[in-house]
């Protein structure tokens, strides 16, 4: 009896240790938790990083001096019937400008020349320009800047002789077209490569105390090649807005 007793007792003991033990889940390892992507609201991405790389100031409310010298040479006819290689061939020559940066893109200002060519009727030709151009600088706040030009102008060819007067031939420079590319070595200074032509009427013909209309004018051109230095004076810089470069920081 007292057999049965214990038995029972047991059994009513077993029943709810069973119960909790079937209720305890599997003792396995939690699977891992799905890394964030961009899309997941839980994901934070890296913080802009600022940078300056190749960033240099570019000049503001500031004159420039602009130098350059190079080759030049002229085509087309200096009148009807007379070619410009006929008389005068390949030279040097040099600028000079100066002209007021409005801003980092914009300048405006006079543009001179002075040209040494060979003469090919005469001893020695010179040729003088003089005129005003625009100029736009297309990446002013890099260290390469390329930028174009447009301007128009007046230009005198002489012919030097050393048996009778000198003859001045001179007209309108109609337009001037250069391009170039700085490489800023100091927020004041660049040099670089620049290319440039024109269209010139030539319209008068002149000796000393006698000037003749040229009745029959053509245009011609001259081409330009060669380097120029940039000089800024007073004024401001700018960087413009600092640029922000985002690294996805994605492992």
């Amino acid at each position: 009896m007292k057999i049965a007793v214990s038995l029972v007792a047991l059994g009513a003991l077993t029943l709810p240790i069973a119960g909790v033990a079937r209720a305890q889940p599997p003792d396995t390892q939690p699977a891992p938790y799905p890394p964030p992507t961009q899309t997941s609201p839980y994901y934070v991405g890296a913080e802009p990083v600022q940078t300056t790389a190749n960033i240099v100031p570019a000049p503001k409310n500031a004159f420039e001096l602009q130098v350059g010298t190079g080759y030049t040479q002229g085509f087309g006819n200096l009148r009807s019937g007379t070619g410009l290689p006929s008389v005068v061939t390949p030279g040097v020559a040099f600028d000079l400008g100066l002209g007021y940066r409005i801003d980092p893109h914009w300048e405006v200002g006079w543009q001179g020349e002075f040209a040494e060519l060979t003469a090919e009727r005469t001893n020695t030709a010179r040729a003088f320009t003089t005129g005003i151009a625009v100029q736009y600088h297309l990446n002013p706040m890099r260290k390469t800047d390329p930028w174009v030009e447009a301007g128009a102008g007046y230009r005198v060819l002489i012919e030097d002789s050393t048996v009778g007067p000198n003859l001045y031939t001179h007209g309108f420079q109609l337009a001037r077209l250069r391009a170039g590319l700085d490489f800023r070595v100091d927020k004041a200074v660049a040099l670089g490569p620049m290319i440039g032509a024109d269209l010139t009427m030539f319209l008068f013909q002149d000796f000393p105390n006698v000037q003749t209309n040229i009745s029959d004018p053509t245009v011609s051109t001259f081409v330009f090649a060669g380097l120029q230095g940039r000089f800024d004076i007073g004024g401001k810089t700018t960087t413009g807005e600092t640029q922000a470069v985002t690294a996805a920081a994605m492992r």
